[in-house]
């Protein structure tokens, strides 16, 4: 089964976002793992048919409002097998 996962380009541009507008990364970067679960909500939403996106939340946020960002194409890619490969 194919499905779409967020490349390393797409970590790069979810810490930038984080670093810029969430209160917790504006004077130290997200760890590996910090940015593992922000790319699994971003391929959750790939999952339900969406764009991928993530959202820092009001309280998390620098401005104290909620916002979605979304990626870039270049974010995201296919991994996984064609269902024809998989019934050989």
């Amino acid at each position: 089964m194919k499905y779409q996962i967020i490349t390393p380009a797409g970590l790069a541009e979810i810490s930038d976002i984080l670093r810029q507008k969430h209160k917790t990364f504006l004077n130290v970067a997200p760890t590996a793992e910090q940015l593992s679960a922000w790319a699994a909500e971003a391929e959750f939403q790939l999952g339900e048919g969406n764009p991928a996106s993530i959202e820092i939340k009001a309280r998390d946020h620098i401005n104290g409002w909620a916002q979605d960002f979304n990626l870039s194409a270049a974010a995201v890619e296919w991994a996984g097998e064609d269902d024809e490969d998989e019934a050989e």
